[in-house]
């Protein structure tokens, strides 16, 4: 048995001007033309019997064969049927059946004796009709297939001529010229569409990308502004509801100290007051906690990481420095709070652990990356499997891989500590 070859060439070329989604108009322009393509060679024919009293001779029979043709086009493409059958096939058929037939059909003109002159006359009377298609296919399948338009139909005119002709001189150069001439106009044309055609492709894909980040920013501004009234809000119930409870319990142990015992039934009251006071003020906490957004969220990571320093200075009355550039890497949500984690950690180990007088936190960037690094001059310690279980580097280092990041320490005792982050930032 042979074994079947395949040229992968010619599959990739078939793939590729088969799947493709129909552009739009294209298919309302295609079924125009071939209804006025219709018409101009119905009048024709008419014109022509009428002329020469005949039904049929070369050029009628020309024109009877571009006329069945369009009739044939217009109704499978007016067909949706078909559409659906044919799928990818149905435009490249149509295209292929549009460009072929009019170029054969200068065959026609061989079967008389004066056919040269038919040839050459039937050529240039095609060149609008085959114009069409060939704007056609530029736009639909690009420049590559007009190449094949082009090959194709100057080859079949080329050799059609050539063959009447029988050999070149100066008074037959000029005839087979005339394919070489189609070729080129053929190509600037199919040139031009092709070149609009992927300008417009590409403004089309721009205007998809500028409406995904016009999204985005716009969720963003909600979020933000979602977050700005949430805790305005947890602002509003903690400076009076929460405050009120407040002054309400103390106010309520203060009458149960001075309140005599022998009425155990209002003591009894008192305390059931002072207990609904006390757990409507947990309530009202834990709703202002959940309320109020968190600061990577309502700041961005640069004014978080700057807050979370200053709350370290505060705490633990160390001297702080940062240094955060204005320009940083673009980094997606998670990758955002994996830093703010992890310098979370680090600051937390360094008021715990580290004794350390003065703590640094820096931003850098390299290339896409962003590198956060935090360092003390603290005690330090040695890198043992105790020690890093400890001090929580163990998670810090999974918090990291999980978000594509990685994290190394460096410590020494007596020495101080330094936590390097690298993570990629978006591309």
């Amino acid at each position: 048995m042979t074994p079947v070859i395949f040229d992968a060439t010619k599959i990739a070329c078939y793939d590729g001007m088969v799947n493709r989604t129909v552009e739009p108009g294209l298919l309302r322009i295609f079924r125009y033309f071939t209804g006025v393509a219709m018409a101009y060679f119905a009048i024709l024919v008419l014109y022509t019997a009428f002329q020469t009293h005949q039904l049929f001779s070369a050029a009628q029979g020309q024109l009877y064969l571009n006329l069945a043709t369009n009739w044939f086009l217009f109704g499978y493409l007016s067909w949706p049927w078909l559409r659906r059958k044919l799928r990818g096939l149905h435009i490249p058929l149509a295209l292929i059946i549009a460009s072929v037939v009019p170029i054969l059909s200068n065959l026609i003109f061989l079967t008389e004796p004066a056919s040269l002159e038919g040839l050459v006359m039937g050529s240039w009377l095609l060149l609008p009709i085959l114009l069409v298609p060939l704007v056609l296919i530029a736009w639909q399948h690009g420049f590559q297939y007009v190449l094949l338009f082009i090959i194709f139909t100057g080859g079949v005119q080329l050799a059609l001529l050539a063959g009447v002709v029988g050999h070149m001189n100066i008074e037959t150069l000029p005839i087979l010229g005339a394919p070489f001439i189609q070729a080129f106009a053929f190509g600037t044309v199919g040139h031009i569409v092709s070149h609009l055609v992927l300008n417009l492709h590409a403004q089309r894909e721009a205007l998809i990308d500028a409406n995904i980040k016009l999204s985005q920013h716009a969720r963003i501004a909600d979020q933000l502004a979602t977050s700005r009234e949430r805790n305005r809000l947890a602002r509003e119930l903690h400076d009076t509801l929460a405050h009120t409870l407040s002054a309400q319990a103390v106010n309520l142990e203060a009458i149960k100290v001075k309140m005599p015992d022998h009425d155990p039934e209002i003591f009894q009251m008192l305390q059931h007051s002072l207990d609904n006071t006390r757990q409507g003020l947990a309530e009202t906490r834990r709703a202002l906690k959940d309320l109020r957004a968190k600061q990577l969220e309502d700041l961005g990571l640069p004014l978080a990481l700057r807050h979370l320093m200053d709350d370290v200075s505060l705490r633990a009355n160390l001297d702080v420095k940062v240094q955060i550039p204005d320009s940083l890497p673009e980094l997606s949500p998670d990758a955002e709070a994996c830093v703010y984690r992890i310098a979370q950690e680090a600051l937390e180990n360094v008021i715990r652990h580290a004794d350390a007088h003065h703590v640094s936190l820096q931003l850098l960037q390299e290339k896409n990356r962003l590198v956060m690094e935090i360092a003390d001059d603290g005690i330090g310690f040695a890198s043992t499997p105790g020690m890093q279980d400890r001090l929580g580097l163990k998670g810090m280092r999974e918090r990291a891989m999980i978000a594509g990041g990685d994290l190394q320490v460096a410590s020494q005792q007596g020495q101080g500590t330094k936590v390097r982050l690298a993570i990629e930032g978006r591309r």
